[in-house]
Formats: C-alpha cells, sequence, structure tokens
C-alpha cells in the first residue's frame, strides 16, 4: 500500500517509449498533411516544412530530456517552469493545461474518434457522436484511474497498432510505383510567407506530444538513464513515420491530390491497393485516435496533480488512489472538464483544437527556456544527462515555439486572442489567490 501522495515508479523503456509515439501520433497525420500541401505550392515545400518539424522535435526532445533525467518529478514541463521562472507562469502552464490544451485535445479527438466509428457502425443508439465521445472519455478516464499499469497496456496496445499500419503504408508505398498522380483542380496556395505559417502550425500540432512522457517521470523507473533514451527512440520512430508517411502520400496522390483529399492515408492506400487497403487504414487511423486519447489523459493528469501536490490550485488534486495508486482526483477533473467542453461547443473540432498550438508552444518554448536559465541559477544539479550543442540546441527549439506563437497570430487570429484572455484570466486568479492566502496568514 502506498502513500496518498507518491506515484509508483513503474514503468520501464519500452512503455515509455511508446508513451512519446502515442503522445506524438494521434490525429494529426491523419488529415494536417492535407493542410500543410494546401497552403504551400510544391510538394518540395511540403516535405520542407515536415523536416523542419521533425528537426524541431528532436531539438525539444533532447532538451526536455535534460530537464527530464535532472528532476525525474510527475508534471514534467510544471516543475521545469515553476524552478526556473517561478509560481505564476507553472501555475498558467496548468491552469491552461486544464482549461484549454489538455482537455480542447482530449475533446476534439474523441470526437474525431466517433466520427470515424461511425463508418463502420450505427452510433444513434449510444447518442450519435458527441455520445460516443464522451463514452470514450469516461471509458479511459476510468481505465487511467485503475491505475497507471492498465493506462500505459492499453497505451502500448494501440501505439503498436498504429506504427505497424503506418509502417505497412510506408513500405508498401516505397515499393510499388502509383504511376504519375491523377490531375485533379486544387486551389492556388495562398502568398509564401501565409502559406509557411499556416503550415508550420499545422505541424507544430502534429509533431506536439514527446513532451508527454516527462509528466510521468515520476512513475518511470531510474528515469535518469531511461527518459532521455525513451526519448531518442520514441522521437526517432515519429520522424521516420512522418518524413515517409508524407513521401508517400506526395508520391501517390501528388500535391493537389493531397490538398484536396479529406482522409489521406485512406486515399493513399485506396490509390495504392484498392478499397480494402483504404478500409484497413482508416481502422487504424480510428484505433489511434483512440489510443491518443488514452495517452493524452494518462499523461496530462500529472500536470494537475503537481499542480495540487504544490497546493496552487485545488490541492485535491495532489492526491494518489491508496489502491491503485493513480493521481484519481487530478484525472477526473482532466476527464470531467473535457466532457464540459465537448457539451458546450457541441463537439465542433475546429473550435476545440485552433487555440490548442497558440496555448501549448507558449509553455513548449518556456519549459525549454528552463534549461537555459536553470544551467546558470542552480549549475551544481546533477544531470545525468545533457543536452548536446548546448545551448545552441535549446536556443533554436525556443525561437522555433515563438515562430509557432506568432504563426498561430496570423493563421487563427480569433482563437490566439481567446487563448491570450484564458491567460490573462488565470494570472488574475493566481494573484487574487495568493493575496487571499495572505490575508488569512496576516489575520492570524
Amino acid at each position: 500500500m502506498s502513500s496518498d501522495t507518491e506515484l509508483r515508479r513503474e514503468l520501464g523503456v519500452f512503455s515509455a517509449s511508446l508513451l512519446v509515439v502515442g503522445g506524438i501520433i494521434g490525429s494529426g497525420i491523419f488529415f494536417t498533411p492535407a493542410e500543410t500541401a494546401r497552403a504551400l505550392p510544391t510538394s518540395g515545400w511540403v516535405l520542407a516544412v515536415w523536416t523542419l518539424g521533425g528537426v524541431v522535435a528532436l531539438a525539444g526532445a533532447l532538451t526536455y530530456a535534460e530537464l527530464g533525467a535532472m528532476m525525474p518529478e510527475a508534471g514534467g514541463g510544471y516543475v521545469y517552469v515553476r524552478e526556473a521562472f517561478g509560481r505564476l507562469p507553472a501555475f498558467l502552464l496548468g491552469w491552461m493545461t486544464l482549461l484549454m490544451i489538455a482537455s480542447g485535445a482530449i475533446a476534439a479527438v474523441a470526437m474525431s474518434f466517433a466520427g470515424y466509428l461511425e463508418r463502420f457502425v450505427p452510433i444513434g443508439i449510444a447518442g450519435g457522436r458527441i455520445g460516443v465521445a464522451a463514452i470514450t472519455i469516461i471509458v479511459l478516464t476510468v481505465t487511467n484511474y485503475l491505475g497507471v499499469k492498465p493506462g500505459a497496456v492499453t497505451a502500448n496496445v494501440f501505439t503498436i497498432a498504429k506504427i505497424a499500419a503506418l509502417a505497412a503504408l510506408i513500405i508498401v508505398g516505397l515499393a510499388l510505383n502509383p504511376g504519375a498522380p491523377a490531375a485533379v483542380a486544387a486551389p492556388a496556395a495562398p502568398p509564401l510567407t501565409q502559406g509557411i505559417a499556416t503550415a508550420f502550425v499545422a505541424v507544430l500540432f502534429t509533431i506536439g506530444g514527446w513532451q508527454q512522457t516527462n509528466m510521468v517521470a515520476g512513475e518511470i523507473r531510474d528515469p535518469g538513464r531511461a527518459l532521455p533514451k525513451a526519448l531518442a527512440v520514441g522521437i526517432g520512430i515519429v520522424i521516420v513515420v512522418y518524413l515517409g508517411a508524407n513521401v508517400v502520400y506526395l508520391r501517390t496522390l501528388g500535391r493537389d491530390g493531397l490538398a484536396v483529399s479529406t482522409a489521406v492515408a485512406a486515399d493513399t492506400a485506396g490509390g495504392l491497393l484498392g478499397p480494402a487497403a483504404a478500409t484497413a487504414i482508416t481502422v487504424a487511423a480510428m484505433l489511434s485516435i483512440f489510443g491518443f486519447v488514452n495517452v493524452a489523459l494518462l499523461t496530462n493528469a500529472r500536470v494537475l496533480y503537481a499542480l495540487g501536490q504544490d497546493g496552487a490550485f485545488l490541492p485535491s488534486a495532489g492526491r494518489v488512489h491508496p489502491r491503485y495508486g493513480s493521481p484519481h482526483v487530478a484525472l477526473v477533473m482532466l476527464g470531467g472538464w473535457s466532457l464540459v467542453l465537448l457539451f458546450a461547443t457541441q463537439g465542433r473540432i475546429g473550435t476545440l483544437l485552433s487555440g490548442v498550438v497558440f496555448a501549448d508552444w507558449i509553455f513548449f518554448g518556456l519549459g525549454a527556456a528552463s534549461v537555459l536559465v536553470l544551467r546558470r541559477t542552480r549549475p551544481d544539479m546533477p544531470r545525468p544527462y545533457r543536452v548536446p550543442g548546448y545551448p545552441w540546441v535549446p536556443g533554436f527549439f525556443v525561437c522555433c515555439a515563438l515562430i509557432g506563437i506568432v504563426s498561430a497570430y496570423v493563421s487563427a487570429l480569433e482563437m490566439s486572442l481567446v487563448g491570450t484572455a484564458m491567460v490573462a484570466a488565470g494570472a488574475l486568479l493566481y494573484k487574487w489567490r495568493s493575496a487571499a492566502i495572505a490575508t488569512k496568514s496576516s489575520a492570524r
């Protein structure tokens, strides 16, 4: 029986590596390549932006590996930002994780899963797409409530399935000669500067997620050694899969065919092997999306757990279930708020996701900048792993995060302003709560 505030270290390198992959490869690779093709004029530009995305992800993973090995605590970026920049920025990271970043992504991707499921079975009896999305969130919240192992096993199964499906598509696509892509009428790309901004936001959404494994560092065995290995293996798999998939998409569909596709993997498989292959890859996409919802719940609940442990917001979130060893209150909070957003927006995926990249990359960049600050302010901290190419690698990543934030404003101004307002509201809440606590203390 464990303490009611301590998580159990039950994950090894294998599970941690698959969490990296599962936290990145969700629904994005099945629809964002079409967005990048619509935004850019040629196949070369499309591959260039995806290659840049791979480099950014690698720089981020190397940077977060140093932080995770140095501070192997639940919460990941929340802990790093708190130690480097103080409690207010860390609180805002947790606040936005609950309010928009994780909960919005969970609700949106659950809706996407329901849309895929509807192609195969009638879902009206379950309340349609919104009903199925809600059931998905509830089932996976309960699964993770029962402990990190059930959640990790579920993540492993679905991650292996999605890797196998995408690997098969890439191998077949590279082995076969699909011939010249069919001519289709596609809209012209916007001006190049705007197009690069739009495409970069789509790629950033798709490559984000490696940091989720850092969130469960408090449950990884020997994290100083295991976490850097897991990040390296996981990012390597993702880069190969993403670049390979885009090469095959473009070989089979061409830039114009990719731009007008609404199901890029299915259309590519169908063009290579026929309708049966299109159906198989659609099932794989559905499983991938389901697995991503599970990983998002498993990892992001640890941010709320760390927030509760600090007493910064709803201290009960820092409790651990005495039997299952899970941060059960944090899980219920995250799953519950995801349901609120799902029903409040009536499942509109665009509304849920358009502000996620803006908010996410503010804190990605701030987390990476923690390496630069902590090397200077706490040089004597044990560092089992050091990011190579310091300070250029973390500096490059921070610059890319800033470009991503600016790109989000360019491509989705309205929702970026909404995200800005949410951050400001969180800052006001923190100041009000701090003042209230100070008043109580002085009254005593």
